[in-house]
């Protein structure tokens, strides 16, 4: 029998962040210590790529406390989510599949059930891309930025197919309070605003 959310709240604890092996896992380098701090980040999806923002900064739904410098980008189900920059892979979490009862979504109490991807940079700091419906890089990668890190869903609190993305200090957790966002091509959008990629290679 799979194991339902109760049961993966442990293993989500567990999620540990190992070192970056010295091989070249996505043809971007070979180790976080050559990492460069990064010249900006871009929106996480291709680029030429118009989505609204679903919501932004300081909103009265759940972008506030330490989430208020977060974004979600309304994107369609199975879009490719690509990564703002260039980065090590430190956590991911990718046990909500099909048939969870938080896989399509829910209220807050499937936040911690939400697929995601955790990027270490080179300025010291960490970016989270959520609600995944699948998750496509594995922990230690090194990716480029632009490298697709998997496809959006609405897996965890959620209540429409979206990818969630904000900057983090590098605290040791994937919930750590969030740091300030700007985009190279939108600056800090507000909710509805039409944003273009220019996350190219």
């Amino acid at each position: 029998m799979r194991a339902t959310p109760a049961h993966l709240v442990g293993a989500l604890l567990l999620v540990t962040c190992g070192e970056a092996p010295d091989a070249d896992t996505q043809g971007a380098g070979s180790s976080t210590g050559e990492l460069a701090a990064p010249d900006g980040y871009y929106l996480p999806i291709a680029c030429g790529v118009t989505a609204k923002v679903g919501q932004g900064n300081d909103s009265d739904f759940s972008h506030n406390g330490d989430l208020r410098h977060a974004f979600d980008i309304l994107i369609d189900l199975d879009t490719p989510v690509h990564a703002m920059a260039e980065g090590v892979v430190r956590e991911i979490y990718a046990d909500n599949e099909p048939g969870d009862p938080c896989h399509d979504g829910g209220d807050e109490a499937c936040r911690p059930f939400a697929n995601f991807v955790m990027l270490f940079h080179g300025d010291g700091t960490t970016s989270i891309y959520k609600h995944l419906n699948t998750v496509q890089v594995a922990p230690g990668a090194r990716v480029a930025r632009g490298a697709v890190l998997g496809l959006s869903g609405s897996t965890g609190w959620s209540t429409r197919p979206h990818v969630h993305v904000m900057r983090m200090g590098d605290c040791g957790s994937s919930d750590c309070p969030s740091i300030p966002l700007e985009f190279v091509e939108a600056g800090v959008p507000a909710t509805g605003d039409l944003v273009t990629s220019k996350n190219c290679p």
